[in-house]
């Protein structure tokens, strides 16, 4: 074994599940979103376990964005493209929570999920002039935006958020 991977293992073994991360915000999305206690569920957790009874990281994936946006609390999420169960489940947590679909960014997004790192960018770019939103990202990360105030990175999403009077801090999970 390598003793490099060896030494990155146990840096990252530290944060995975919320321990050496002093930010409380970030803390609490480790805790609650990442790596929840198994102690409660959300009302449309039956509902994604039906939709994803065969595709276990489907399931996972949608579960953690519910967590994350029932924890951040936007008012307007943009998915560009969702998938109809992931959409159906924000639908029947969050009732009051704008959820948009469409192409084009609505200019008063609070929080962006995006499934490739194309869309992320170029969305992220547009949002500059924002003071505080937040981004989730699947496949292909790739590099961080200049704006960003928290990074949590893992192997297959990154969350990122923009927030005033907060200093810059990344986690590798």
């Amino acid at each position: 074994m390598n003793c490099a991977f060896l030494k990155e293992y146990i840096r990252r073994w530290r944060h995975t599940r919320g321990y050496g991360v002093h930010s409380p915000l970030a803390f609490s999305i480790v805790k609650e979103c990442i790596r929840p206690d198994k102690r409660y569920g959300f009302y449309c957790d039956a509902y994604l376990d039906f939709e994803y009874h065969e595709d276990r990281r489907g399931r996972r994936r949608a579960r953690m964005i519910i967590r994350l946006l029932h924890l951040l609390r936007p008012a307007c999420v943009w998915m560009p493209v969702s998938d109809k169960r992931i959409a159906t489940a924000i639908k029947m947590i969050m009732p009051k929570m704008r959820l948009s679909t469409h192409k084009e960014c609505p200019k008063d997004t609070d929080f962006i999920i995006s499934f490739n790192m194309h869309d992320a960018v170029g969305c992220w770019k547009k949002m500059d002039d924002q003071e505080e939103c937040g981004m989730l990202i699947f496949r292909n990360p790739g590099p961080t935006p200049e704006s960003a105030t928290l990074e949590i990175e893992s192997k297959d999403f990154r969350i990122i958020l923009r927030r005033t009077g907060m200093q810059k801090l990344k986690y590798d999970i």
